[in-house]
């Protein structure tokens, strides 16, 4: 095959003429052109089989040459590059049919896979066009057959008894041993966003394939990788020959590290044990449940063998009283820095997992709302928060996923509660003054002087939104908190000092005016 690069760039050709390795892609030639004019000239005398083009040139755009030459209907493939992470020129790259695009600078490693892919759709077309009998294309064509069997196994569609198997993979002509068993290993890959703005989801999942295939089975024309996209994750499974603890972990070491090579995506990897071809499926579903349940293992992998147990009605994962305090004081590196080290004493013991993700994460909540309760605001705005609501979802994945939502909600919290009470009116600021310094020797010439005013004026102001008195508002908050700690028991003449009462014989006058009754009688009853 041969291929020809356009770009307006000397310096970008000569990096892709130079730093791809054209022998081991088979490609016996490749030709260079500067502008559209020059490409189009090349194109036309030489058999080219493969367009590697920029999109953005000052005399044409590689639309405009990928437009003509299928006005001219040659044949061959177009790889676009483009510097546009939004992709602008993507919906004319698919009309003209285009089989990748790349994000510039481009990583060498993905273009190369990219050049791979398109030269094997190029070989596969060649072949159909040679093939006319049905025999010969399924000989020539078992490495997509057996893509498509593991991939209708894996989905259910292929279910049932041994013999069930047996028989589709008979009628299908498969080259498929079924007696064997098998090491299924199923990757979960998160974060995909940033990756999928470089590149076609469909190039990067070819990618990730042929990644699996090449290390797991030796051979990169993957026959049995199958790959699902849930749009926010990728589901990659291996179906390969039982190798032993020690290979897969030296292939799962050197999956990571040739994945980090080209992708920014976390990558979660669970080896399942050895098992027949008709308990590939079920495998398949257990090891999802794993790879969900064992957080600890997430951006790295595990046997089957090592994961964690579940944990019968998960205890406490953090102490309240220490995370409300933190909470209180508002030190923030404290929370996370607690959090941190809680988590990671689980996953050292083996007992981190998503259920104690999802306890612990109530558990934080819980803290929100008795801080939030005690300031008098709820938490219903807070919740709606939308990024609140996606990093939560994402929070019981991993660690990191749980402290980077928490960090997250701090900030919310903290930045709510400050605009909720810009939104108070005078007497609300004062109902929440009273609430936290009742303890205190205060009244309206106290409370005024927090808040700039005249004492008249701030105790006409209160009796006009409220209708009522300062002095009964800081009464009546003193009784109820008095009523609460009678109830617990408490001596009566404690309570009164502790809620702000320095005169025994006054505070049982007040008590009785509220409730009816002397504190005495109240904590009897």
């Amino acid at each position: 095959m041969q291929v020809l690069i356009v770009d307006d760039d000397i310096a970008t050709v000569d990096v892709i003429q130079k730093s791809i390795d054209w022998e081991k892609l088979g490609i016996a030639g490749t030709f260079t052109a500067y502008n559209i004019s020059l490409a189009k000239t090349i194109l036309l005398e030489q058999s080219i089989d493969i367009v590697i083009s920029d999109i953005e040139m000052p005399q044409g755009s590689g639309i405009d040459l990928l437009e003509w030459f299928r006005e001219q209907k040659l044949s061959g493939e177009f790889l676009l590059l483009t510097c546009h992470e939004s992709f602008d020129y993507a919906t004319d790259a698919i009309k003209y049919q285009a089989s990748e695009y790349l994000l510039k600078p481009f990583n060498v490693n993905v273009m190369e896979v990219a050049l791979k892919k398109i030269i094997l759709k190029r070989k596969e077309e060649q072949q159909l066009q040679k093939n006319s009998e049905y025999g010969k294309w399924v000989k020539e064509n078992q490495r997509q057959l057996q893509i498509s069997f593991w991939s209708q196994l894996l989905s259910g569609h292929i279910a049932g008894k041994e013999e069930v198997i047996a028989s589709e993979i008979e009628k299908r002509k498969l080259e498929i041993e079924r007696e064997v068993s098998y090491c299924l290993i199923v990757s979960k890959i998160t974060g995909i966003k940033e990756d999928r703005e470089k590149m076609s989801p469909d190039l990067m999942l070819f990618v990730v394939e042929n990644i699996h295939s090449e290390i797991f089975c030796g051979n990169p024309d993957n026959h049995s990788v199958v790959s699902m996209d849930y749009d926010d994750y990728y589901l990659v499974a291996t179906v390969s020959s039982v190798k032993n603890r020690e290979e897969l972990s030296r292939c799962c070491e050197e999956l990571r590290k040739d994945f980090k090579k080209m992708f920014s995506s976390e990558i979660t990897i669970c080896i399942g044990r050895p098992c027949k071809i008709y308990e590939i499926y079920q495998t398949f579903h257990e090891e999802q449940n794993l790879i969900e349940r064992n957080v600890a293992y997430y951006g790295s992998y595990f046997h089957e063998e090592d994961s964690t147990g579940t944990e019968e009605g998960v205890r406490s994962v953090f102490a309240f009283d220490k995370l409300e305090q933190y909470f209180t004081e508002k030190k923030k590196m404290e929370i996370l820095s607690y959090l941190k080290e809680m988590l990671n004493d689980r996953a050292f013991d083996k007992t981190l997992n998503n259920e104690v993700l999802k306890r612990g994460k109530e558990e934080i909540l819980q803290v929100v709302y008795t801080y939030l309760g005690k300031k008098g605001i709820q938490a219903t705005g807070l919740l709606a928060d939308e990024n609140l609501i996606q990093l939560g979802e994402k929070a019981f994945q991993s660690v990191i996923d749980m402290i980077r939502w928490t960090n997250y909600l701090i900030d919310c919290t903290y930045n709510y509660e400050e605009s909720v009470q810009k939104s108070y009116s005078l007497s609300e600021k004062i109902d929440q003054y009273i609430k936290e310094h009742y303890k205190e020797n205060i009244g309206r010439t106290e409370i005024a002087e927090q808040f700039y005013l005249a004492p008249e004026y701030l105790s006409k102001a209160y009796k006009k939104q409220t209708g009522k008195n300062i002095k009964d508002t800081i009464a009546e908050c003193r009784i109820e908190e008095a009523k609460r700690m009678l109830e617990r028991g408490e001596r009566v003449s404690d309570v009164a000092e502790a809620v702000g009462f320095d005169n025994f014989t006054y505070f049982s006058t007040m008590f009785k005016k509220y409730t009816g009754l002397s504190p005495n009688q109240y904590r009897k009853k």
